[in-house]
C-alpha cells in the first residue's frame, strides 16, 4: 500500500474559495454598477441644475428687457403727454395775450417797469407793474432790473381783481 500517495483532502476548500472568488466578483461588479449609476445620476443632476439656472436666467434677462420696453414706453407717453399739455398751454396763453392786449410800449430812456405801469394803468404800486414782469416774462427773463430802453413789452388788459 504504500504505493499511492494519498493526496490531502481539501474537504469542498477548493469549491467554496472559488464559490466566494465568484461572490467577491458580483458583489465588486455590483458595487462598480452601483458607483456608476451614482455618479452618472450625480452628472444628470447637475446637467439638470445647470438647465434650469440657465433657463431662470433667460427668464430674468427677458422679463428685465419687457419691463424696459413697458418703462420705455411708458415714459415716451409720459413725454408725449407733458409735451401735449405745454403745448395746450402756450397756445392758451398766446389767445389770452392776443385778446388781452391794450397796447405794446416801446421802453424809453429812464422808465422802469413802474413808470409804465403808472401810464397805462395809473398806478405804480407792485401788483400792478408785477403783472407787468409776468406777462413780459420771456422778455424780460422773469426779473424787473431787465428793463432796457427800446424793448417792446406788451401791455395786457387788467384782471378784475386789479380794476379800479
Amino acid at each position: 500500500m504504500g504505493l499511492f500517495k494519498r493526496k490531502p483532502k481539501d474537504d469542498g476548500l477548493q469549491a467554496d474559495l472559488d464559490q466566494a472568488k465568484k461572490e467577491a466578483e458580483g458583489a465588486k461588479k455590483a458595487l462598480k454598477d452601483m458607483m456608476d449609476q451614482n455618479v452618472e445620476s450625480k452628472q444628470l443632476k447637475a446637467a439638470a441644475e445647470k438647465k434650469a439656472q440657465e433657463a431662470e436666467k433667460k427668464m430674468a434677462e427677458l422679463e428685465s428687457k419687457l419691463k424696459g420696453l413697458t418703462e420705455a414706453k411708458s415714459r415716451e407717453e409720459m413725454a408725449e403727454a407733458r409735451q401735449k399739455a405745454m403745448d395746450e398751454r402756450k397756445a392758451k396763453l398766446a389767445e389770452q395775450k392776443k385778446l388781452n392786449l391794450i397796447a405794446t410800449h416801446t421802453v424809453q430812456e429812464g422808465e422802469t417797469l413802474s413808470h409804465v405801469a403808472l401810464k397805462y394803468y395809473k398806478h405804480a404800486t407792485p401788483p400792478y407793474w408785477k403783472f407787468l414782469l409776468e406777462h413780459n416774462t420771456v422778455v424780460l427773463k422773469g426779473n424787473e432790473r431787465n428793463v432796457r430802453v427800446g424793448m417792446e413789452l406788451e401791455i395786457p388788459e387788467l384782471p378784475e381783481d386789479l380794476k379800479d
